[in-house]
């Protein structure tokens, strides 16, 4: 039950109260009203500020049975009116012993209060408040298991976005690091056939260079034999380097910075047990060379301090490639602090990224790690 339904039940069981006072006396004075705005402030404030003071509520609920008693004693009125109240707080605002002591109380109230009067009136007083102590117990029992039911859903939602968020950094990590198997191994066949095809080819051409100027000696046959056959190696070299070409990637150049960042965090991983993990987005422009030393040397430094200084057992590193800028996000879930004084390390981070025109933010809490955001320019003369 919420709230506003527990206000409007206290204001209509209020109402009744002063009502019946009123028609079992006929001349209201001024002791009646003083008593009676005593009960009701007790009543109110008991709900409306000390709601979560479950001593204080007893303490209250004992001065209201009082009252009860003082009030319907010397200005009448309904016992029923008097009690009902008191017992719904002593439910829905008290838990476990002084939640039934309240109720016992009450009970022993209401019979002393309904000791003058006749053995069904006594009867249904009596029957009236354990019926409303009964089912106000059984409200306060679904609506204690239905608050449940939001928070357990509430943390439901809460771990399956966060189960989504995590499945997308995963699935962008993952993506990055399948790239990078692919360009490097391609990478790695164009330079092997380079070393050994190539080498082997060349050295064919040299040799048959020299069996033409031996074989002029002997014979014109064996001269024209090695022409061809040297002409023939120099069309293979020609046709293995246009395949080297088309083999390796245009676009390697773009991901020399990432590959060498890619070494740097997996070196560093097995140096210090951290979890590091490198994401890009799919689209990448090439940076040029101080660029490419920056974005590597901050990246250097963001790990060292995440361990040193942070404590971090994770970092995040995020390349984002959009049509001007490139965004470095790095956040490790470190110490973090609430005052942060620049080191040198900041420092240097800072004027190095200014040489170069971009800029540098950070973010940290106490117990909430380290966020760095740098943003470098595109440089467009390398675009191709």
């Amino acid at each position: 039950m919420n709230n506003k339904k527990l206000i409007i039940i206290r204001y209509f069981i209020l109402a009744t109260l002063i009502f019946s006072i009123v028609g079992y006396k006929e001349n209201v004075d001024v002791y009646t009203v003083i008593s009676v705005l005593i009960f009701i402030i007790n009543n109110q404030i008991r709900f409306f500020i000390f709601k979560d003071k479950k001593y204080i509520i007893f303490i209250s609920l004992m001065l209201e049975w009082i009252l009860s008693y003082f009030c319907y004693k010397n200005y009448g009125g309904l016992v029923f009116s008097y009690m009902c109240i008191g017992i719904i707080d002593g439910v829905f605002l008290l838990k476990g012993k002084l939640s039934y002591i309240s109720i016992g109380l009450a009970m022993l109230t209401t019979g002393l209060m309904s000791r003058n009067l006749n053995i069904n009136e006594i009867t249904l007083n009596v029957a009236s408040l354990i019926t409303l102590a009964i089912l106000s117990n059984y409200v306060k029992d679904k609506n204690d298991r239905l608050i449940k039911t939001e928070e357990l859903y509430d943390k439901l939602r809460i771990s399956e976005e966060q189960l989504r968020k995590a499945n997308s950094e995963l699935e962008i990590y993952t993506n990055s690091i399948k790239e990078l198997a692919i360009l490097r191994e391609r990478n790695r066949i164009s330079r092997e056939i380079h070393d050994s095809v190539g080498h082997s080819l060349s050295t064919i051409i040299i040799q048959l260079g020299a069996i033409e100027k031996i074989a002029q000696e002997d014979g014109n046959m064996a001269s024209d034999m090695a022409k061809n056959l040297s002409g023939f190696a120099k069309d293979g070299l020609n046709e293995i380097r246009t395949a080297l070409r088309e083999l390796k990637p245009r676009e390697f150049e773009k991901y020399e910075s990432i590959i060498a960042i890619e070494d740097l965090t997996k070196e560093f991983s097995k140096l210090t047990g951290v979890d590091v993990k490198l994401g890009f987005t799919k689209e990448k422009w090439p940076l040029n060379g101080g660029q490419s030393f920056v974005v590597y040397r901050i990246v250097q430094e963001f790990l060292s301090n995440s361990v040193r200084h942070g404590k971090a057992t994770k970092v995040n590193i995020f390349m984002n490639f959009n049509e001007d800028d490139l965004i470095l996000t790095l956040k490790d879930n470190g110490q973090g602090a609430d005052n942060l004084e620049k080191g040198m390390g900041l420092t240097n981070i800072y004027e190095r990224v200014n040489e170069l025109g971009g800029q540098v933010d950070y973010d940290t809490q106490k117990d909430k790690g380290f966020l760095l955001r740098v943003v470098l320019k595109l440089d467009k003369s390398l675009v191709f």
